[in-house]
């Protein structure tokens, strides 16, 4: 661990101007990953909107830059579908073949983790990439979901804050923080310069060809007790399924408009309304996104949900909003919205409008409402 320089990684939520990644680069940061995709063409199909302006205005303020995708893979078929969603990606954003290209591996969401994460890698090398690596927290690796030395050549990024044993001897970087800056950005130790030395973008475009998706099923490991919902589903239609009610789902998920759900949203389909607030994490959360709207702080949320790294969660995980927290109310049994308007101080029209109810006469026990 000769080197300790500084390397940034970016998505959708951080910014995109020159100056940002100047500022960056005043505070000692001498590389950025930008996110491009998550899942798969075939499935949730996410491309970062930002990925396009970050990769050029970091190469601007002279950065090195490479790539990252979030891997949903549920099996080895799927994480080669996902890779070749990657590589498409990555060309058609001018990456080239010297471009490092990592997989972000922090769902263990197939039942042969360290497989189907080989799988990813060996095929984005096989379509022109050679250059990869592999990003997860430490308790993956010594947890025995992931096995650091088994991906060949890749760079073990490895992910854990406030800890002074890494857990394994190969990281070729540490993530050690998501605010190392005061720039509300995850921060990174590079030790043998594979993301921050030389010049980015110096190579050629891969010219090897991308082979088509291929059929798989997108089965995942979402919390117990939970469906994620598919195009064409109504709340119904899945309370039929499992032999519950659309007023029970809509209560024990918070759902104000039984007629407003969305494919990939998921949904807990057993169980009934509790005096905590409970919320499933959708594709896209942040824990401190999820404080925002719920009037709490991130590290409530942890605490609550002993959440050791609050960077890191996953798309159907279950997150405890502690009771009592300020801004939320659970519907009680005889709860019309005009009296919990009035027990607040405020109109029942308001807290239509900021908690998308389409029928204000219809709300549910269980049902949190954020005042």
């Amino acid at each position: 661990m000769a080197l300790r320089n500084l390397f940034i990684d970016v998505s959708g939520y951080q910014e995109d101007s020159v100056a940002y990644f100047q500022l960056a680069k005043a505070k000692g940061v001498m590389g950025v990953v930008v996110k491009l995709t998550e899942g798969s063409e075939d499935g949730s199909a996410y491309v970062n909107p930002r990925a396009a302006a970050q990769i050029r205005n970091a190469v601007t303020a002279g950065l090195h830059v490479s790539c990252y995708h979030f891997a949903r893979y549920t099996s080895d078929a799927d994480a080669q579908n996902e890779a070749r969603f990657f590589v498409k990606i990555a060309k058609q954003y001018g990456m080239t073949s010297d471009t490092l290209m990592t997989d972000d591996a922090e769902v263990h969401s197939a039942a042969d983790y360290n497989s189907a994460t080989a799988a990813f890698l060996n095929e984005v090398k096989a379509l022109g990439y050679t250059r990869v690596g592999l990003y997860s927290m430490k308790s993956f690796f010594t947890g025995g979901i992931l096995n650091s030395h088994g991906f060949g050549d890749a760079k073990i990024w490895d992910a854990g804050y406030d800890i002074t044993d890494l857990g394994i001897d190969n990281a070729a970087a540490w993530q050690w923080t998501d605010n190392g800056l005061g720039m509300n950005v995850d921060t990174s130790y590079d030790f043998d310069g594979a993301f921050t030395v030389g010049s980015s973008n110096s190579g050629t475009v891969p010219t090897t060809p991308i082979p088509a998706p291929q059929p798989v099923e997108h089965v995942g490991y979402p919390a117990t007790g939970t469906y994620t919902v598919q195009a064409g589903d109504t709340l119904s239609g899945i309370a039929a399924k499992f032999g519950t009610t659309y007023q029970v789902l809509a209560a024990i998920n918070g759902i104000g408009d039984p007629n407003t759900i969305w494919p990939g949203q998921v949904l807990k389909v057993t169980g009934s309304a509790s005096a905590n607030n409970t919320y499933y994490v959708q594709n896209g959360d942040t824990l401190s996104g999820i404080a925002s709207q719920f009037g709490t702080t991130v590290s409530a949320l942890a605490t609550a949900n002993h959440i050791y790294n609050p960077n890191i969660i996953g798309v159907g995980q279950k997150i405890i909003i502690p009771s009592g927290t300020a801004g939320v109310y659970t519907v009680k049994s005889g709860d019309t919205l005009a009296r919990i308007a009035s027990q607040f101080g405020t109109t029942w029209q308001a807290l239509q409008a900021k908690n998308g109810i389409a029928n204000p006469n219809v709300i549910y026990v269980g049902q949190t409402i954020r005042v």
